[in-house]
């Protein structure tokens, strides 16, 4: 029996941090656009200086910790604290104590199944399993969002033609029947992602159903978690440095 769900964004998603959006002790170092981490969420960190997108970094990939970004932060920090001139000690010291947290917090990947469709289901809570975007490792990051924009372009070229959209649509994606008024492509595109990702035989098996609304919200919380993350992704899918099944 398949399972309908409700989208939990990706904030939601992760484990909360004492001083996570605290943005007072990021580094000035740092403070420059030529910073640049091969860990998306590490990129994410110097660009919003949220300290939790560190920390929730930290869970994904251990190798975090040889970051330089990471260990110019963490020095900074113990700077902070062995110094007069801090007037918050005790909120350096939880930032501190937050990177020994998010290591015992470390991602269990069995408990993620990653699909071709670019989607993930997650099983990490097991009363409450979700399907969502990955952002680790960079290679897959963000591929709902290529997949969406590819249908969006089709749909687009296909009314510049002219053409029955409609017949179209069932014969490019093998659908036997779509039914949507057509009037927001990006609606139709999450109808289309949807019936392809609904067909694909499940790793899980915990029959996750995936509906349109489900995947457009998805998508729309991809596209947000993006922004200014664009090069990254391009750059790092086709290396195969990432590739899961390569021991790095």
């Amino acid at each position: 029996r398949s399972i309908e769900i409700n989208y939990i964004s990706f904030e939601n998603q992760q484990n909360k941090y004492d001083q996570g959006d605290n943005l007072a002790f990021f580094p000035e170092t740092l403070n420059t656009p030529n910073c640049f981490s091969r860990h998306l969420l590490v990129n994410k960190y110097l660009i919003t200086r949220s300290p939790k997108y560190l920390f929730w970094a930290l869970e994904f990939d251990p190798n975090v910790l040889m970051d330089p970004y990471f260990v110019e932060t963490v020095n900074y920090w113990s700077t902070l604290l062995n110094s007069n001139n801090c007037n918050d000690k005790d909120s350096v010291k939880n930032l501190l104590g937050n990177v020994g947290e998010s290591l015992r917090n470390s991602r269990n990947n069995n408990l993620f199944y990653h699909y071709d469709s670019g989607f993930v289901h997650s099983t990490k809570n097991p009363n409450e399993p979700i399907i969502t975007f990955e952002v680790h490792p960079p290679r897959r990051c963000f591929r709902v969002i290529d997949n969406f924009d590819s249908i969006i372009r089709f749909l687009e070229i296909s009314l510049k033609t002219h053409a029955d959209l409609k017949e179209e649509i069932m014969n490019k994606y093998k659908i036997s029947d779509i039914n949507t008024d057509f009037g927001d492509l990006k609606i139709t595109a999450a109808v289309i992602i949807s019936e392809l990702h609904n067909r694909i035989p499940k790793k899980d098996k915990l029959g996750l159903y995936l509906t349109p609304f489900l995947a457009y919200e998805i998508y729309k919380d991809a596209v947000e978690h993006s922004v200014n993350l664009n090069y990254i992704v391009d750059t790092f899918r086709i290396v195969d440095y990432w590739d899961p099944d390569k021991k790095r």
